[in-house]
């Protein structure tokens, strides 16, 4: 049956009506896919991008164990031991210059179908006192980069650090220290103080007896951890390195480079009694002070000889000569003041009052050793920012039994020998003691004897080449 003609035009309007309802709710449709994709894409491009700049992070932490390897490994020097493996990094020509140099690696592994890009930015030297680590990496077509600027801290801390393997004898007598342990032995005496503040480190024993051990942050392997003591580290994980062979070229600290710059500002003297001398005078030696010791003929170091003391702002070298043994000993019963701290409101049994002296000020910027040039001695020039050691010596023992003053690190690749022999004496360290041959730290008067932890006067201290050295982190950008 046909409709009637007036049937047909609401029939018309249904099919116009659901027609335009189906366009809205296909467009509705539509509006909500493309919502869905945009919202997908977005979040899609958020994993991809916090998924490339954790691949960058990563990048910037295996370019940082790399380059820790490379400094902390023997054999080679550290640019010939970032090119070999496992570290297998290239050197970049096109971004290298005679200053600076650029290492390159394309990493792969621990990743899983994902690369990163690893640049090591540093300056063109054996022994760079700094670098910047770059890492890249993409995922999908979204690229991060991750930058990190690190230092070559001096990685081991404490107030006293001795590296000999030492014995497992439990005594404090002097011939327990001189089997290559630490011994700390003080008095009993109500009138005497003996004071070890910031902690020992010891591949041997360390042994104390009527000593005072204040906790502090210590430093081990450049990781920092709190402790009093921490002793037979020897064939640990926490093993202090060997770097102070009596005699040896190969020791913590460049000897030559030293006294090149002694030479270079004025400062050597090529024996002692000439040093005496101008001692004597009471005048204050500036700078890196080197001295040479020859095994006979030497001037007595005594309060007669140097009533004004031993008196320097800066480094003090004694060069002992080849003459001498490991055991052989010059004594020194004069005081000593090298970058003396201000003791005016010491207080021996309060660690607030331990002030420094460290670093020192020149009066003389031409003796600050930053500004001695001893390039064309073949050395590279200190710089600002070096810890230099205030007491160093290559071999034999300095035995000191005098009062003493002297902020910054003191070193010895033999037996270090400090005895303070006079009632009412201060034998004061602020900064650290680092030994080879054994330490022995002894106070049988009634007098005060301290050795406290300065680590500003040693993170950046300028040890030969990499040695004794790790990496911190600095900042990110």
């Amino acid at each position: 049956m046909k409709p009637s003609p007036k049937n047909r035009p609401s029939a018309a309007g249904s099919v116009i009506a659901y027609f335009l309802f189906a366009i809205v709710i296909i467009g509705s449709i539509a509006t909500l896919y493309a919502y869905s994709v945009q919202n997908l894409n977005l979040t899609h491009r958020r994993h991809d991008l916090a998924a490339a700049y954790e691949y960058a992070e990563a990048g910037t932490v295996i370019g940082c164990t790399a380059l820790e390897n490379a400094f902390t490994n023997s054999g080679g020097n550290l640019l010939s031991r970032l090119q070999a493996a496992p570290n297998s990094f290239t050197k970049n020509n096109d971004l290298s210059t005679p200053q600076q140099l650029v290492f390159e690696r394309l990493i792969t592994a621990p990743f899983t179908n994902q690369t990163a890009t690893v640049q090591l930015w540093m300056a063109n030297s054996a022994a760079p006192s700094k670098a910047r680590i770059v890492a890249t990496a993409k995922v999908g077509g979204v690229t991060q980069t991750n930058i990190m600027h690190v230092e070559m801290a001096f990685g081991w801390g404490a107030a006293i650090i001795s590296d000999n393997p030492g014995s497992s004898a439990t005594g404090t007598s002097k011939s327990v220290a001189q089997d290559g342990n630490v011994v700390v032995d003080g008095s009993t005496s109500a009138t005497s103080t003996t004071v070890v503040d910031g902690g020992i480190l010891a591949n041997g024993r360390a042994n104390t007896n009527a000593c005072r051990l204040v906790p502090g942050q210590m430093m081990r392997g450049g990781q920092p951890f709190r402790a009093s003591m921490s002793m037979t580290n020897r064939s640990t994980a926490f093993q202090i390195p060997d770097y102070t062979a009596d005699g040896s070229a190969d020791q913590l600290f460049d000897f030559d480079r030293f006294i090149a710059a002694a030479k270079a500002s004025g400062n050597y003297f090529t024996n002692l009694t000439s040093f005496v001398n101008v001692m004597k005078t009471g005048v204050v030696l500036e700078g890196i002070v080197a001295v040479d010791v020859a095994k006979s003929g030497l001037p007595s170091l005594s309060p007669s000889t140097l009533p004004f003391g031993i008196n320097i702002r800066g480094t003090l070298v004694f060069n002992f000569s080849s003459a001498y043994s490991p055991s052989d000993k010059v004594a020194n019963t004069a005081a000593m003041n090298i970058n003396p701290a201000n003791l005016s409101g010491l207080i021996p049994g309060n660690p607030a009052t331990y002030t420094t002296g460290y670093p020192p000020v020149y009066s003389n910027p031409a003796k600050n050793p930053a500004n001695v040039d001893i390039t064309s001695r073949g050395f590279a020039n200190f710089t600002p920012y070096d810890d230099l050691p205030a007491l160093m010596y290559n071999v034999g023992i300095l035995d000191m039994h005098g009062p003493v003053n002297i902020s910054g690190v003191v070193y010895s690749p033999s037996f270090m020998e400090i005895e303070n022999k006079q009632d009412g004496q201060i034998q004061y360290f602020k900064g650290s003691l680092i030994g080879g041959g054994g330490i022995l730290v002894e106070n049988n008067k009634r007098a005060t004897s301290i050795v406290s932890y300065d680590p500003n006067a040693m993170d950046i201290l300028a040890s030969s080449g990499t040695k004794g050295k790790s990496l911190k982190v600095v900042y990110r950008e």
